[in-house]
């Protein structure tokens, strides 16, 4: 299924949508930072993460070199660790590898799907059903023992979005009409719902469902693909501007 049929008619791409996304999560830091009494900044913020978390579900679907979009988040999410160890002495996993393992989830659902599908028996289904439901088992006890940015709910927003990806899968007609925003939408608002429940912020987390709104307009087209890697920047660039005015703020 091509992009545009995914994407169902909508009328901004990827890369607008992720500019958005930015555009929230730096209101967030600012309002953390800078205005931690003023809760419309948060609030406002509840909308990035999710779209991220969509957009990581979308490049597991479209990449064609798995290894290293896991690689490149991994290896800038253990960068950030590092990073943070040594300025605060604080052990945490900033959100860069909390999706690296949404990556493998995402992987290995696809791998269990492809495998069932290929000779669709019950022994086969429960079999890499048993497998999934046992990474998931270690992937929650992981979580359980470090403290990761969004937690294990955060981890499987992007796996719920993949739920219907059937892409390079020979599935049974009724399943691959399901392959299609509106349905993986479904999902992933599934998603939203377990990471708004007993969350951090309250019931201020279920502004992340506006995040839909975007989505829904999303047309399925990559858009500017030369911001493919800005994303990446713009990340700890945002935290160290606002990190400094901050600074800047007390000192004055």
């Amino acid at each position: 299924m091509d992009g545009e049929k995914l994407g169902g008619g909508g009328i901004i791409t990827s890369s607008t949508v992720k500019i958005l996304a930015c555009i929230f999560m730096a209101i967030d830091h600012i309002g953390l930072c800078i205005f931690p009494d003023v809760p419309i900044f948060r609030v406002i913020g509840r909308i990035a993460f999710p779209l991220f978390a969509f957009f990581i579900a979308e490049g597991c679907r479209y990449t064609r070199k798995k290894g290293k979009r896991f690689l490149v988040l991994l290896l800038i999410g253990l960068a950030y660790f590092a990073f943070y160890y040594f300025y605060s002495g604080v052990v945490y996993a900033n959100v860069f590898l909390t999706f690296s393992v949404s990556v493998l989830m995402i992987y290995l659902l696809q791998f269990c799907k492809k495998k069932v599908f290929e000779k669709l028996t019950v022994w086969r289904t429960v079999g890499f059903t048993l497998v999934y439901l046992s990474a998931l088992a270690a992937a929650y006890a992981l979580f359980r023992f470090v403290s990761f940015d969004y937690g294990f709910k955060g981890m499987l927003l992007p796996v719920f979005a993949s739920l219907f990806d059937f892409k390079d899968i020979s599935v049974p007609k009724a399943l691959s009409h399901l392959d299609n925003k509106y349905a993986r939408l479904a999902c992933f608002a599934v998603g939203l719902l377990l990471l708004s429940l007993n969350a951090n912020f309250g019931y201020w987390q279920f502004f992340c469902f506006l995040s839909l709104i975007p989505l829904l307009l999303y047309n399925g087209k990559a858009g500017n693909k030369r911001l493919k890697y800005v994303f990446y920047v713009f990340y700890p660039a945002h935290l160290l501007i606002i990190e400094g005015v901050a600074m800047l703020i007390k000192i004055l």
